[in-house]
């Protein structure tokens, strides 16, 4: 058997800088060590869970989860916290206009 030594990182998340142009990172924290990356206080486990924590309650509230429609359900959920406190009609525009110009 093979011992894991840290910081360990899956397979998966081998090339996903590649995904997206580039919009996706992915850290590693080692639990045992500490909770928050000393080096960046931005990289911890706890927003991450408790981000798909609300998303999860949010969703179980919602009267029936289509599997086909979930994407766009989780999508609607991360626009509306990252917009949370904001006017969502002028937010809806100006997004629009940003990604769709004339």
């Amino acid at each position: 058997m093979k011992h894991l030594t840290w910081p360990v990182e899956w397979p998966s998340y081998a090339n996903i800088d590649q995904l997206g142009h580039g919009i996706y990172m992915h850290s590693v924290i080692v639990h045992p060590r500490h909770f928050v990356d000393p080096a960046d206080a931005d990289v911890h486990t706890e927003q991450v869970e408790n981000m798909w924590k609300r998303a999860k309650r949010k969703l179980r509230r919602q009267y029936g989860t289509s599997r086909a429609l979930f994407p766009s359900y989780l999508n609607k959920f991360v626009f509306r916290n990252r917009f949370r406190g904001q006017d969502m009609f002028h937010v809806i525009l100006k997004t629009t206009a940003e990604n769709y110009p004339l």
